[in-house]
């Protein structure tokens, strides 16, 4: 094992004496899959500081979970402000005064829609927008027909439901 092996069974020992405690500590001051993150990252915290940690572990281990349980809360809080911000935006003007096209972008998968908006709405060349999804131009091209495919059926249903509502003559930029 190496020189290493007491530092390993010094945290092995730490982990089973302590973990449980830790969680239980987590779970009372973030949510339930937070407080997995919690333990995790008090854990990682203490392999790294191993040869720092006091007798008393256990009010140090909670220390450094206290520590992360307050980033966690703070992460998520600035997460939630994000969205919430996103969410009061207007979304990109289609040129389309019905909304067909935001509405039937709503309606497609979520694949598609990224890929349809990189290229209409953020001005991705097709190689850029390739790059952007990690995928060859090959895989770019196959992807791009089916969504527009896709986007064609659901403006199509969209239409027939809206009564005598036209297509709009033109799809946005990127989308043709």
């Amino acid at each position: 094992m190496g020189d290493d092996a007491p530092d390993e069974e010094r945290f092995d020992r730490l982990w089973r004496d302590h973990a449980a405690a830790v969680l239980a500590y987590a779970r009372r001051r973030v949510d339930g899959d937070q407080a997995d993150e919690v333990v995790a990252e008090t854990f990682v915290v203490a392999w790294r500081r191993l040869r720092e940690i006091p007798e008393a572990t256990r009010p140090w281990l909670f220390g450094v979970a206290r520590r992360v349980s307050a980033n966690v809360r703070r992460s998520e809080q600035r997460r939630e402000a994000l969205h919430d911000r996103l969410a009061a935006q207007p979304r990109p003007s289609t040129g389309d005064p019905s909304g067909l096209v935001g509405r039937a972008l709503d309606r497609l998968p979520a694949d598609d829609r990224e890929l349809l908006m990189l290229l209409a709405w953020d001005g991705l060349t097709r190689p850029e927008a390739a790059a952007a999804l990690g995928c060859s131009r090959g895989a770019l091209a196959v992807r791009l027909h089916r969504a527009r495919r896709r986007l064609k059926t659901v403006m199509t249903d969209l239409a027939g439901e809206s009564g005598p509502a036209l297509l709009p003559a033109t799809v946005p930029g990127g989308l043709r």
